[in-house]
This record gives structure tokens, C-alpha cells and sequence, in this order.
């Protein structure tokens, strides 16, 4: 009898040793096999890159972003008639819900076209994906599963993260490719294994045999460079990195002062009148940016008009100023002074307050500047400025302050590539 116990146990070690040596999910180096249902494994075909977001959900290999259509091959569906609600174009809607019998999954819906779009028929970008004992198994490039992957085993794999930090019971690590590409993991911060990541690419792969203007588009060669900051904030005059820039300005402009394009995070071209997606680079600074093309022609990245940025404490480090020489590091009281008479509204957060000034009613145009609530200090400044055409001129001045108004931006209306 006791031989049949060792044969049995041997068996089981054996058999998860095999297991992971033909692909199954990493596990910490501790941990203890107790029977055959902790291994249970999937064998799939994913890529051992991150930035490639894929993920396996048992033997089921999904890649964002991907048509609701290909989901609902699959089997999943949109609960009740939200399907037939209308995302904008160029836009996401996130937090919202999928369904496949007794799975359920929070997903983010991206309407990459020109037009609106209904649900039903746009894509799927982004997703949270959370361990649960006994549930789905979910995997991620390089072997690594939920509920087992270690923080050490998740850094080994995909390099060192963007952002890394603590908070409450858990230990958060953040890995971004650009604006709107990027994956986020939670771990337990008592043995550090991961048991959530949100997944986020609301971006589309551009084609090689796209017809792209190699001149310098008019609007480029007649920018003018602001000599000096404007009083009121909604001018969109910007110091960044120590340089003035108007908000829209093309990223050529950038590229002077130093910037570099880096290929990856970034777009090739940008298609008339449609928006894309920049990242540049500079003394090891970081700046993820939305960009436009004004014109008429199919145009190369560093001719589009750059239309936001943001300067912040923790993640993008880079000196920046706004209206009457508004700066990071500046007090709440003195922040107010400059402001001056400009209206604004104000949003009570979390970790703090943003202060919003909007350029019209439709709120899409606007700066915002976060004070941090411990600090009391400007923490993060964020400019956001694409009108329609590059004549329409200087905004409209928006009159009467509003210091204790709670409306938002519509913070889902950001554009999304063909």
C-alpha cells in the first residue's frame, strides 16, 4: 500500500514536471504540488512579447484589439441592449461588461473609424483579466499565469516596468508602449504573486503599402513659435522642457529642440483630417502625445500637429508651464493667484483636486492642473487642445469662475488610429 502511495505521488511530480517543460505556466519555485487539478494546464501559441497583447484564456488565444464580432464567434455577448449604443468616432468606452455563460469579463469597446460606431460592431481593446480558484486559467506571454506568476518572475520576463509602486495590500507594476498601449499587474504584497492584470492597446497595426506625402505640409512651415506665455491658460502657450510651444504644434517642432521619435510607440503616418499617436524621447524623458493631421495628404508622423502633453511628478518628469508661468511644484494659493480671472472648474479626487479650463461648453479643449492633497502642491499639469481646423484661431474666452463646479471632462472622447 505504501508503495502505491510513493508510485502515485512520484506520478503526479512527474507528470507536472512534464507539464511545465512543455509550456505550461510558470509557478513560484516553493510551491508545493498537492494534486493533479493544480496543474491544470493549457498548451497555446503565444508570443513571449508583452507589447504583442496576447492572452490565453484556457486553450482560447485572444489579441488586442480584436472585433467584437471575432468574440462573439467565441461566444461571448454584450448583456442586455448595450450593443446598440453608439461610441463616437475615434473613441473608447471602458468599464464595460462581457459575457459567456457564467464568465463574466470588464472590456473596453474602441471605435478606431471615422464615423460612429455601434458596440456591436467595434472592437474590443481592452481587458481585465483577475484570477479565481478553480476558474479560467489565464495566461500571458512568456508562461506566466495568473494566480502563480511571481513579481520577480513577471520583471525577469518583460524587463524592468515603467512605473512600480505600493499601495494598500498590493503591489502595483505598470509596463506602457505608448499612449494607450500598456499593461498593468497587480500582486498580493504578502508573497507578491499576480492575481490581476488590465491589458489596454486601443490601437490598430498600420499598413505597409499606405501612400504617404513626403513634403512638408504648408501648415508646418507657417507655425509661429510663441516668444512669450499668455495670461490666460485656454492660449494653450506652453513651456515644455524649458522650450514655448502653442498647443497644436508639429511635432517636427519637438524634434528640433531635441526630442526624438521613438518608432515603436509611435505611429508611421497619419491619414487626412484623422488622428494618431506619438512618443518621444529625450535625456531618458518620456512624452506620450495624440497628434492630428490638418491637411489634405496621408502625412509622416513628425509633420502632424502634436495636440496634448502633460508634465507630472512621477511619470513623465519633464519641466512644464502653463498661462501666467503656472509651474510643477507650485503651491495651490499661488497657483490660484495666477489663475487670476479666469473661470475654472474644480474636481475633488482621490489623492487630490484638478482644476479644468475649458476652452467652450463642449469641454473637449482644455488644461488641467492637479494639486496633490497631502502635498498641496501642482503635481501634474495636462494640456489637451484639437480644433477642428488650424483657423479657427484663438478660443473663445470662456467668462464667470466656477471654483466648486464637479463636471468632467468627457475623458473618453481621445481619438483612436485607423
Amino acid at each position: 500500500m505504501e508503495g502505491e502511495i510513493f508510485l502515485k505521488k512520484k506520478w503526479i511530480l512527474l507528470t507536472a514536471a512534464l507539464l511545465l517543460a512543455l509550456g505550461g505556466c510558470q509557478g513560484k519555485d516553493e510551491t508545493v504540488v498537492q494534486n493533479e487539478e493544480a496543474f491544470r494546464e493549457y498548451e497555446v501559441n503565444l508570443s513571449d512579447k508583452l507589447s504583442d497583447f496576447q492572452f490565453a484564456m484556457n486553450e482560447e488565444v485572444y489579441t488586442l484589439p480584436e472585433s467584437m464580432e471575432a468574440w462573439k464567434e467565441r461566444g461571448w455577448e454584450i448583456p442586455s441592449d448595450r450593443g446598440e449604443e453608439h461610441l463616437e468616432a475615434e473613441s473608447f468606452i471602458e468599464g464595460e461588461s462581457l459575457k459567456r455563460g457564467e464568465d463574466t469579463l470588464t472590456a473596453a469597446f474602441v471605435n478606431q473609424e471615422g464615423e460612429s460606431r455601434t458596440l456591436e460592431d467595434s472592437m474590443i481593446g481592452g481587458v481585465t483579466l483577475e484570477y479565481r480558484e478553480g476558474g479560467t486559467v489565464y495566461q500571458l506571454p512568456g508562461k506566466l499565469c495568473l494566480g502563480r506568476a511571481t513579481l520577480n518572475q513577471v520583471t525577469e520576463q518583460y524587463g524592468p516596468p515603467t512605473d512600480e509602486y505600493e499601495e494598500k495590500e498590493d503591489v502595483y507594476v505598470t509596463y506602457e508602449f505608448g499612449l494607450y498601449k500598456k499593461a498593468e499587474f497587480v500582486f498580493h504584497i504578502e508573497d507578491e504573486t499576480l492575481y490581476r492584470v488590465s491589458l489596454q492597446n486601443y490601437r490598430a497595426s498600420q499598413g505597409a503599402d499606405e501612400e504617404v506625402s513626403k513634403e512638408e505640409p504648408q501648415a508646418v512651415k507657417e507655425y509661429e513659435r510663441p516668444e512669450q506665455f499668455s495670461e490666460n491658460p485656454r492660449d494653450y502657450v506652453v513651456s515644455y522642457d524649458n522650450q514655448l510651444y502653442r498647443i497644436p504644434a508639429p511635432v517636427s517642432e519637438f524634434v528640433k529642440h531635441g526630442w526624438k521619435i521613438q518608432e515603436e510607440g509611435s505611429d508611421t503616418y497619419v491619414k487626412p483630417g484623422r488622428h494618431g499617436y506619438v512618443t518621444l524621447e529625450k535625456d531618458g524623458h518620456t512624452l506620450y502625445a495624440v497628434v492630428r493631421n490638418y491637411g489634405e495628404q496621408t502625412i509622416a508622423v513628425k509633420y502632424a500637429f502634436l495636440t496634448s502633453l502633460s508634465g507630472d511628478f512621477d511619470v513623465t518628469k519633464v519641466p512644464v508651464a502653463v498661462g501666467n508661468n503656472i509651474t510643477l511644484g507650485m503651491s495651490e494659493e499661488n497657483m490660484k493667484i495666477l489663475l487670476g480671472g479666469n473661470a475654472f472648474e474644480s474636481q475633488e479626487e482621490e489623492k487630490g483636486t484638478s482644476y479644468y479650463l475649458y476652452s467652450d461648453e463642449t469641454k473637449k479643449n482644455f488644461v488641467r492642473i492637479f494639486i496633490d492633497k497631502d502635498l498641496g502642491l501642482v503635481r501634474e499639469i495636462q494640456v489637451s487642445n484639437s480644433p477642428e481646423s488650424l483657423s479657427d484661431g484663438k478660443e473663445e474666452e470662456v467668462s464667470g469662475e466656477e471654483p466648486n463646479s464637479t463636471v468632467l471632462p468627457d475623458e473618453n472622447k481621445v481619438p483612436a488610429e485607423e
